[in-house]
């Protein structure tokens, strides 16, 4: 080596042992435990080392494997808890635009096929409590509808959409019928029997050829006069489609091979266009007139919290529009403006001498939902006029997250009548609120 080059193992420049000062007054130091050669003392630091190098080696590891089990448990909880993957949850998850191409029957069912929804096997079970249902499946509910028959059955409807990224394209929509003739029609639900469970069935939807409606939201249904009604919100269509229950309920015998795993199917018959994007749907009973709006979010945030400020009140999508069916087209009448953002649903009735409308509106699901409710003087063909923004004038209800369409099912007395909700997220809901209990 150079001579500018000290050699590691050269202990010349060490200080001799009378040189060195105690660290600590209670310590005997001997010439056998305090001088070390500078070899062996190197050795000793660089097994230290080594030791402290495989502790924290170790550590690492079951860090990195504790939470790889808690990230894995976080992530079975919030698929299990709100029904879809945390990519999902954040609204950051990357969606295909891929064109997903229908399924459809081998071959054209005939009038032989036909049924009637009194006819249908009901194989499946909703637990029950009192006034309301739990309802089971992978895709995710969104409309709700009643139906009663002239034997006095009476059923809940249900419809279901499915997204391509948890492994559904191509299904479509479908609708449950639920029977729930047993369930009590009573104001308060005071002194009604316990129902254990209500049978149901899910149907497919399929359009005039028997082919499934791909990437349908199935935002809004609404039943009325025999006929159903679902909104079709996707893009290019801005239309509501009917389906003739009378004629279009199809059962797929056994000699043929099923659609998708279903037995019954709900043939399209026609459908008509709506000046506003239709993503939700019902009936005014009083008024007779049908009652359509759009879903428009407010905010960037992943999470999805709820936005009450002017800006959100005043985006030129938050329109709902009532109108007659023979009286509407691409082009008319004007919808009604600045109602609350990131509505689900919308219905309306009298009550006393006036006209109450609620609408419902979702934020995710993390946050609670909010059903909106307020009065305006009886409006005919036009738009309540009321201000939304001021708080005195309108009402909210906290409910849970995810809550969806409205639907006012028919009685002989107002009192009597029933709003149906329900939840997609966490354990989905379907129940029926007395309007008097929310008033």
């Amino acid at each position: 080596m150079g001579d500018d080059q000290a050699d590691d193992d050269d202990d010349s420049s060490l200080p001799e042992l009378g040189d060195l000062v105690p660290l600590s007054v209670d310590t005997d130091y001997t010439e056998d435990n305090v001088y070390r050669s500078r070899p062996h003392y190197t050795k000793m630091i660089l097994i230290e080392r080594c030791v402290l190098c495989r502790n924290r080696r170790y550590l690492l590891t079951f860090l990195f494997i504790t939470l790889c089990i808690i990230g894995s448990v976080l992530l079975l909880v919030l698929s299990k808890r709100f029904h879809q993957s945390l990519p999902n949850l954040l609204h950051i998850g990357k969606h295909s635009t891929n064109q997903i191409e229908p399924v459809c029957l081998s071959s054209h069912l005939s009038e032989g096929n036909r049924t009637t929804v009194e006819k249908m096997n009901l194989n499946r079970v909703a637990t029950a409590l009192y006034n309301k249902l739990i309802v089971n499946g992978g895709r995710r509910p969104q409309g709700v509808t009643t139906l009663h028959t002239e034997n006095g059955f009476r059923f809940a409807l249900i419809s279901w959409y499915g997204r391509a990224d948890e492994g559904y394209a191509g299904r479509g929509g479908r609708v449950s019928f639920v029977n729930v003739t047993d369930m009590p029609i009573d104001e308060f639900l005071t002194d009604v029997s316990k129902i254990p469970f209500y049978n149901y069935r899910h149907v497919l939807l399929v359009d005039e050829s028997f082919c499934t409606l791909p990437n349908i939201h199935v935002g809004g249904i609404e039943y009325q006069n025999g006929t159903l009604y679902v909104a079709d919100s996707r893009k290019g269509q801005q239309a509501i489609i009917e389906f003739d229950m009378a004629n279009d309920l199809y059962s797929v015998p056994s000699s043929m091979e099923s659609l998708l795993g279903y037995r019954y199917v709900l043939r399209a018959s026609s459908s008509f266009h709506t000046p506003i994007k239709p993503s939700f749907f019902s009936y005014d009973i009083d008024n007779h007139r049908f009652i359509v709006g759009t879903y428009a979010k407010c905010g960037n945030d992943a999470i999805h919290s709820h936005q009450d400020s002017s800006d959100c009140f005043n985006q030129p999508k938050n329109n709902l529009l009532w109108f007659d069916k023979n009286d509407v087209s691409l082009s008319s009448p004007l919808p009604c403006k600045h109602y609350f953002p990131e509505m689900q649903g919308a219905v309306s009735l009298n009550w006393e001498d006036t006209t109450v409308v609620w609408t419902s509106s979702s934020y995710g699901a993390v946050s609670n939902s909010h059903l909106h409710t307020f009065r305006a003087t009886p409006f005919g063909k036009g738009c309540p006029n009321i201000d939304l923004e001021e708080a005195t004038k309108v009402n909210t209800n906290l409910f849970p997250p995810g809550l969806e369409d409205l639907h006012i099912e028919e009685a002989t007395r107002s009192k009597a009548r029933f709003m149906w909700m329900q939840t997609e997220f966490g354990v989905r809901q379907v129940f029926a609120v007395s309007i008097g209990q929310l008033l």
